[in-house]
């Protein structure tokens, strides 16, 4: 009786190390906490919300968050002209949405692109459906992206094709030591698809 005793104490305490070992290995927890302090991706935590909607779009230097965007990954803090892509911070840039999208959609975003950036493809990813996209300039560009069949899609990634150099590799006089690609300003998703560009740059979301 004894014995029984103790191997059913030695069970559970492998129960539980076990358990606990399956919480830590994969936490439940939300994607804007798990970018933040599991994987180091995101500066944002509890950042202010202002309202807004998909197609109205945000604007990356404003403060805070729009209410539709969950959080963010792989982006550089807020500067004058929105928000730099940074592969120090993941090989991904991106956003997590507070809901999915389906159906076709254009993702219509202006950015500045690192001078050592244009001419190179990127991979844009919206749920499982992909795209690629050629940096034109290093100015501020306007850039619209085309899926056809999203399935409800809850998260918009920016792939890089390699690994980028830091920027006071590349110009040893800059003391930046980020891994910066693209300066985005805007961002828009908007149902259907992609309208025509206007000939002059409007950079309001």
């Amino acid at each position: 009786m004894k014995t029984l005793a103790i191997w059913l104490v030695i069970t559970l305490l492998l129960s539980v190390y076990a358990a606990a070992l399956f919480a830590v290995l994969h936490p439940h927890v939300s994607p804007a906490y798990k970018a933040f302090y599991i994987d180091h991706t995101s500066l944002d935590w509890n950042p202010a919300r202002y309202p807004g909607s998909p197609e109205q779009g945000m604007i990356f230097s404003r403060d805070g968050l729009p209410e539709w965007v969950q959080s963010t990954r792989g982006l550089s803090g807020r500067e004058g002209w929105g928000r730099w892509t940074d592969e120090d911070l993941g090989n991904v840039a991106g956003l997590a949405f507070t809901r999915g999208f389906s159906g076709p959609l254009c993702v219509d975003f202006t950015a500045r692109a690192i001078s050592w950036l244009p001419g190179k493809t990127l991979t844009v990813r919206m749920g499982s459906e992909t795209q690629t996209l050629r940096v034109a300039t290093p100015e501020l560009t306007r850039y619209q992206v085309q899926f056809t069949q999203l399935r409800d899609a809850d998260e918009l990634d920016i792939l890089f094709p390699d690994k980028l150099p830091r920027v006071s590799e590349v110009v040893p006089a800059n003391g930046d030591r980020r891994r910066l690609g693209l300066d985005l300003a805007t961002l828009r998703l908007i149902p259907g698809q992609c309208p025509i560009v206007k000939s002059s740059l409007d950079t309001s979301p």
